[in-house]
């Protein structure tokens, strides 16, 4: 399936309508701001496309004959979402809703390679017409446009272009995003966030931003390295080679200190950037939730609820946007 022609603006505003219920062509056109007309010819390229299908006939008020609602085709199109930890690699299928249809979990070796992660990689995406792409999500630094990356903890991997790489290894376009940045958009496509902080604490610890209701990477792709902000001067190496990082200060910490550790950092992030709502996630928060939770009494935080799929979920829901 060819799906360049489906991504103009009118095509991504119905698909984008149509994700946030299932409406009539006479509501979309309505929504769009379009002629009836025009809604039905995108309707029709997009059905043919198998993005859409009708759901029953509803009615938009009124008499009349009722009219037929619309949905996403769950299996119109696919998405694969990865994530390269410090030690295992993560990666998920998305249907065209962003539903999980499968998920394979991969260890990876101790200073594992580009290399490596692509071998991993390979057996577990399949190229296919309904396939739009595949996300990665790793660890910062990294420039986004290009996909050259450059992680904190994973030696040997300096300025690796594994966007590049990817692509030619599987055939397929990929996008590369920092894992945090991933994390916020998967959170954000389950309920509304405008200006908000996911905290993810895992193997590496870091933030994906919403401000005003967008992911906010930067000028240098370089926002979010919250793990790598000073939080004890002369205090534990980092694997970033600072002192005193978050990340580090964290990491040497053990159950409620460790809480307090994060609670004063998350504190110092919400009076910088005023946010409503910071969400936590990460294997490291998931082993103890209400440890978190409460060492945070004055902050609005909540658990994610979506695991450790996070990461690659959002990963594929880079590649799905390209839709939306």
């Amino acid at each position: 399936m060819d799906l360049t022609s489906l991504r103009s603006h009118n095509d991504r505003t119905v698909l984008r309508l149509v994700r946030s219920g299932a409406l009539s062509r006479a509501s979309l056109a309505a929504e769009a701001g379009l002629t009836p007309q025009a809604i039905s010819k995108i309707v029709a390229r997009l059905m043919s496309a198998g993005l859409l299908e009708e759901t029953g006939a509803v009615r938009d008020g009124g008499r009349g004959k009722p009219r037929m609602s619309l949905r996403l085709a769950p299996g119109g199109a696919y998405a694969y979402g990865a994530y390269v930890d410090r030690d295992e690699l993560r990666v998920v299928k998305l249907d065209l809703t962003g539903e999980v249809v499968s998920s394979s979990v991969v260890p990876l070796p101790p200073m594992f390679s580009p290399g490596t992660v692509l071998d991993a990689l390979a057996p577990l995406v399949e190229a296919g017409d309904e396939v739009l792409g595949l996300g990665i999500g790793i660890a910062g630094p990294l420039e986004h446009p290009g996909g050259v990356v450059s992680p904190n903890g994973l030696p040997g991997w300096s300025s690796v272009p594994l966007k590049a790489l990817a692509e030619e290894r599987l055939g397929l376009p990929v996008v590369v995003d920092k894992d945090t940045n991933a994390a916020v958009l998967a959170e954000a496509w389950r309920r509304p966030l405008r200006d908000a902080a996911l905290v993810f604490v895992g193997t590496g610890l870091g933030v994906g931003l919403l401000l005003g209701g967008e992911v906010h990477r930067g000028a240098r792709s370089g926002a979010g390295e919250f793990g790598h902000t000073t939080i004890q001067l002369d205090g534990p190496l980092c694997v970033c080679g600072r002192r005193g990082c978050v990340e580090a200060v964290h990491a040497a910490s053990t159950g409620v200190e460790a809480a307090r550790v994060l609670a004063a950092a998350v504190t110092n992030l919400v009076q910088l950037l005023d946010l409503d709502q910071i969400v936590l996630s990460g294997r490291k928060v998931l082993e103890s939730p209400e440890l978190y939770l409460r060492a945070m009494p004055d902050v609005d935080v909540s658990v994610t609820s979506y695991g450790p799929d996070l990461v690659p979920v959002g990963a594929g829901l880079l590649v799905l946007g390209e839709l939306f």
